[in-house]
């Protein structure tokens, strides 16, 4: 939550923050603000529906740009059949109890309640594409296409996000050995499974590969909230996501606010921070009515903040070394977390609700990216959930920006 309230505060504070050097006396002939590709999480289920990020440019696009991102994520959770009471007289039983420990004290059997069950494992391979147009001096559209793929993650292609990887590094470094019983169902396998309360199925397996969907954001870039003499920057997006998978075909719908405050040194080189804050609803229009449930809270909320450094080449290239916070609300509604009743599987004892209990947790993660800008901008990024709080583990990612 501290983090969540530094983001708050540093989108509040941008425009009164104030240095010594013009803005002038950056370069914005190469980079267009903050330098960040999607870096959103390849999480199972956020892939079949639209998300927000934040938009740290300075000005809209003046020429076509497209953007490549290929991103690697492994994801985790072993199977659980969670039941939520219909009748408040069991809901509230099921309250005196932890979660883990519910499924001991009733017979679900004989339980008046909806279910869901869960089983997630792989690394989700994502491949998204979008091209910014200049519509004028102050407005762009992007255009961008989302391709998801299910793997075992096996060496070489996913080195950090294997299995393999990750289990050696919980062994030998830090965790203990199998802390999440990833073993118990051996490792490097792939294949989600996701049943809803309605009954309708979600089902992935090794090498499926899927279009996600097509998404179309319009930015404007008021000048009346825009200071170039302070170097503070705003820009503001509406977003309209089309989900094209057998599993979800809907229409989503957003709107998100972005701030960039640049920071001028007297050597050439430049910071710059950003923030970004905004919602969507999902489903808003449904062109099917067994469309999977990826979640009970219709609107996501999301809030971002980005710090980069970026350091000028005697030649005009520019090193930016970023580092990003995201935040998104819960895909289930939270209430529900304090009388649910998981069912584990009789195998896994060790963080055997994570999948499930997740749903109902804040979506957050780390992201450390470097970029190299010249003519072309290269960008890699490794992505880290330090609260455990979410899927995936551990994601990388590497995408290539470029004029056409």
């Amino acid at each position: 939550m501290k983090t969540f309230y530094l983001s708050i505060s540093l989108f509040i504070l941008f425009p009164f923050i104030t240095f010594s050097q013009e803005a002038d006396s950056i370069p914005t002939s190469i980079k267009n603000g903050i330098t960040k590709p999607s870096i959103l999480s390849s999480h199972p289920f956020g892939i079949f529906f639209s998300r927000l990020q934040g938009n740290f440019k300075t000005h809209a696009t003046k020429h076509s740009i497209v953007n490549i991102s290929l991103e690697s994520a492994n994801v985790w959770g072993p199977p659980v059949t969670t039941y939520i009471p219909n009748d408040e007289a069991t809901r509230n039983e099921a309250r005196k109890y932890d979660w883990d420990l519910a499924q001991y004290h009733f017979d679900v059997e004989d339980l008046d309640a909806e279910t869901f069950q869960l089983q997630i494992d792989g690394v989700i391979k994502s491949i998204k594409a979008n091209v910014a147009f200049n519509l004028s001096d102050n407005k762009e559209l992007v255009v961008a296409l989302r391709v998801a793929m299910l793997t075992n993650g096996e060496y070489p292609l996913s080195f950090l996000t294997s299995d393999k990887f990750i289990e050696d590094f919980h062994s030998k470094i830090a965790g203990g050995e199998d802390p999440f019983d990833r073993k118990v169902f051996n490792l490097n396998e792939a294949g989600i499974k996701y049943t809803d309360r309605n009954g309708n199925t979600a089902e992935l397996e090794k090498n499926d590969v899927f279009l996600s969907g097509i998404e179309t954001t319009y930015y404007y870039y008021p000048e009346w909230l825009i200071n170039k003499n302070k170097s503070f920057f705003m820009n503001i997006g509406s977003h309209l996501g089309t989900n094209l998978s057998k599993y979800n075909s809907s229409i989503d719908l957003g709107v998100s606010v972005n701030a960039v405050k640049k920071i001028p040194f007297k050597n050439g080189n430049y910071a710059q921070m950003g923030a970004g804050i905004g919602a969507i609803r999902k489903n808003a229009i449904d062109f099917k009515k067994d469309n999977v449930t990826f979640g009970t809270n219709n609107y996501l909320a999301f809030l971002e903040s980005a710090l980069e450094y970026n350091i000028i080449s005697k030649k005009g290239s520019i090193h930016s070394i970023g580092l990003d916070f995201y935040i998104q609300t819960s895909l289930n509604k939270r209430e529900e977390l304090d009388y649910i009743i998981p069912i584990r599987h009789p195998d896994v004892h060790d963080a055997w609700g994570i999948g499930t209990t997740n749903l109902y947790k804040n979506n957050n993660y780390w992201t450390l990216l470097y970029s190299f800008t010249r003519k072309v901008t290269t960008t890699i990024y490794l992505q880290q959930d330090l609260t455990v709080n979410n899927s995936p583990d551990i994601q990388t990612g590497v995408s290539v920006s470029f004029k056409i």
